[in-house]
């Protein structure tokens, strides 16, 4: 272990440099402050025993540039004094000093009083290791996050399937990295497009794992994994699950797990695009919002209960018909539940007044409108919960 030593007085210098090496320190010795300052600067020193009383860059003052100088090891600081005022120690601590000795030094003080740094330095170092090695596994997870909240934003639509009559918006924040929330819409044939949104509980890789999930069996693709599509053996070849039977598998197949208490929201629909019948059910999620170009607006209320709270619950299939000029939008509790500073919830009220505001907007910026309105009403606060909108408007030609 290495030890610099700020002296003035040659011959305290010499005595205490010689003491030190007989205990098998390595030792520099500087006669004044500013030169103990060049010598550190070198680095490689565990301890600094430095007196008060130096020219050209008092003790005090040498502390505070070595304290500093960033530095990737601790050293640790004693003074040496004659000085006896507290407000004198408090100076000399506030400015980084660890220890004391009073002068004349006494010999077996000194080297109980090394020991004590000996062992500070060691946990020091060991803080250290842990904390690179916590970093390196930080910086490692945080990339894997990354990478993770790139694959689950690849499994949200990339573009609006082709459609002539209908505008499809959409808008997805998670709160984190990774988000309980997914959402879709697809046309499953020629006359019928397939829409969901579904919010796990909880946030974090848990529940973007099981939204992950649930985005593979709600696919539109005819395979043996997906609910919403299956193969006949005779004309038309294909059959499209009904809403209530989606949520019916879906509940069978993700019961409440007591280790991770782990359920979902859910809305899924049918939309006949010829007469722009919806026909979906709302397991446990937010009221759909249904804006009319001439009826004005309401909040449709569907009551049910989440996926996976009782094995036998029963899900029931609701219609809302849409006209020319009508929109409506489908979103995640986030935005609703949102609180300002006074913990008010933004509530669906006051969403859908907002949503009305925009009707003379495009979708896209009516959807921009909600969502700025949410975060001048959180305040400095953050919304808290992942914000997932999917909407929808039939166009009026």
């Amino acid at each position: 272990m290495k030890i610099l030593i700020a002296e003035d007085d040659m011959v305290s210098r010499k005595v205490l440099q010689r003491t030190l090496e007989k205990w098998d320190y390595k030792v520099d010795a500087a006669e004044d402050g500013m030169e103990a300052l060049e010598l550190y600067r070198q680095g490689g020193y565990s301890i600094l025993i430095t007196d008060w009383m130096l020219p050209r860059m008092d003790g005090v003052q040498l502390v505070e540039q070595v304290r500093s100088i960033e530095c990737k090891d601790y050293v640790y600081i004693v003074m040496l004094t004659a000085k006896s005022a507290k407000y004198e120690f408090i100076e000399a601590m506030e400015a980084g000093a660890d220890d004391f000795l009073s002068k004349p030094l006494d010999r077996e003080e000194l080297r109980v009083r090394l020991q004590a740094a000996r062992r500070v330095i060691d946990l020091e170092r060991q803080l250290s290791a842990q904390n690179e090695v916590l970093t390196e596994n930080n910086v490692r997870m945080k990339h894997d996050l990354e990478a993770a909240a790139r694959i689950q934003v690849s499994l949200l639509p990339d573009s609006p399937p082709p459609l002539e009559n209908y505008e499809i918006d959409w808008r997805f924040n998670p709160c984190d990295e990774l988000a309980g929330d997914i959402f879709n819409v697809f046309n499953l044939d020629e006359d019928t497009m397939g829409l969901y949104l579904l919010d796990v509980s909880g946030h974090g890789v848990s529940a973007a794992l099981l939204a992950v999930t649930l985005s593979r069996l709600l696919s539109p693709v005819m395979d043996t994994a997906s609910l919403l599509k299956r193969r006949l053996r005779e004309d038309p070849w294909y059959h499209l699950t009904e809403p209530v039977e989606v949520a019916d598998q879906l509940n069978k197949r993700f019961q409440l797990d007591p280790e991770n208490s782990q359920y979902f929201t859910l809305i899924y629909g049918l939309l006949n695009k010829r007469t722009g019948e919806l026909r979906y059910i709302s397991a446990g999620h937010p009221a759909i919002i249904h804006l009319s170009k001439y009826e004005g607006g309401k909040v449709v209320d569907a009551p049910g209960i989440p996926i996976g709270i009782m094995e036998n619950s029963v899900f029931e299939e609701y219609n809302l018909q849409l006209k020319p000029g009508d929109r409506f939008y489908i979103y995640s509790d986030g935005i609703a539940e949102a609180e300002s500073v006074q913990s008010e919830q933004f509530g669906t009220v006051r969403l859908m007044e907002t949503l009305q505001e925009g009707m003379n907007c495009s979708l896209g910026s009516s959807i921009e409108l909600m969502l700025s309105k949410v975060d001048e009403w959180c305040g400095h606060r953050s919304v808290g919960d992942d914000v997932s909108v999917l909407a929808m408007e039939m166009k009026d030609h």
